[in-house]
């Protein structure tokens, strides 16, 4: 099914020299086999083939796309192959890992997506920190988290498919003291406590590689895998939290506000990681899709 019939047709008149065993080889009739020759010598702009007393020969052009005709026959069975074997290894679920930050922003509208797609595909979704994720990856307990690109090396055998750049911001309670000076420098924001993710390696990475922001005084008062965790201390506090802006909807409606800082903070990008012989399966490309900004997700 992954190769054009006409094609195949092709090949089988290449090999077998003869209209009538070619047809005798694809179970079709000898008028459907010269038709659809024709069809194949229109669109390649000549005669693939010519009449002798030992039966059809191809000319050179015929020569020169039976060539390309066999690396795409190969192809395609090799394709097909993968996809077989893609298929009986994720049955008819699909088990995806994905950070806390997603868990309870987009990833839910993601999830209804995808089952207007796959109806017949069930999704486990777990939620975890991204080095749990890893690992449970790496043990194939599950076939795709979404996550910033680990501090440590991947395995070889994964793959990562880009997503989005997140950009990140910093959040806090509505009246905070900090929301009357706007805009915030960093060195404001020293001031107050942090709140933080539990394991946030990518925080103390990419604060590092500011030039002059105090990383250093800026290590977390709590450490939490909880969003309402997170923006319940916030809410009731002076603390401050630094996530990313696809979290403001819902800061928003707990009451927080986005701080208007004098600088940009940095970014992550964010990906989808899976065993790189499933990264071309159907249900993998379509989360792929749905996650990226083709089509965007609206965060704000």
């Amino acid at each position: 099914m992954l190769v054009s019939r006409h094609l195949e047709n092709f090949l089988a008149l290449y090999e077998a020299r003869s209209t009538h065993e070619a047809a005798r080889r694809k179970g079709i009739s000898q008028p459907a086999l010269t038709s659809s020759l024709k069809l194949i010598e229109r669109a390649a702009g000549g005669e693939l083939f010519t009449r002798s007393a030992r039966g059809l020969e191809p000319t050179e052009a015929g020569t020169a796309l039976h060539r390309h005709a066999l690396a795409i026959d190969q192809h395609a069975r090799f394709a097909s192959m993968d996809i077989s074997t893609v298929q009986n290894r994720l049955g008819g679920r699909i088990r995806v890992g994905v950070g806390p930050v997603l868990a309870v922003s987009s990833f839910p509208d993601v999830v209804v997506r995808f089952h207007r797609e796959f109806p017949d595909v069930a999704i486990d979704v777990e939620s975890g920190i991204s080095s749990q994720l890893v690992d449970r990856l790496g043990r194939d307990q599950l076939d795709l988290i979404v996550t910033a690109r680990p501090t440590r090396p991947m395995s070889d055998a994964m793959i990562g498919l880009p997503l989005f750049r997140s950009e990140m911001v910093v959040v806090c309670r509505e009246g905070h003291p900090l929301t009357a000076g706007l805009p915030v420098t960093p060195d404001a924001l020293t001031d107050y406590s942090r709140v933080g993710f539990t394991e946030d390696l990518e925080f103390e990475e990419h604060s590092r590689s500011m030039s002059h922001w105090p990383s250093e005084r800026l290590r977390p008062i709590l450490q939490t895998s909880s969003i309402s965790v997170m923006f319940g201390v916030l809410a009731a506090t002076d603390h401050f939290a630094i996530v990313s802006h696809v979290l403001v909807p819902k800061a928003r409606r707990e009451g927080l506000v986005r701080l208007d800082l004098t600088e940009p903070l940095w970014q992550i990008e964010v990906e989808a990681f899976c065993k790189t012989s499933l990264s071309g399966s159907r249900p993998i490309k379509a989360l792929q899709s749905i996650l990226s900004d083709d089509p965007p997700l609206t965060f704000e």
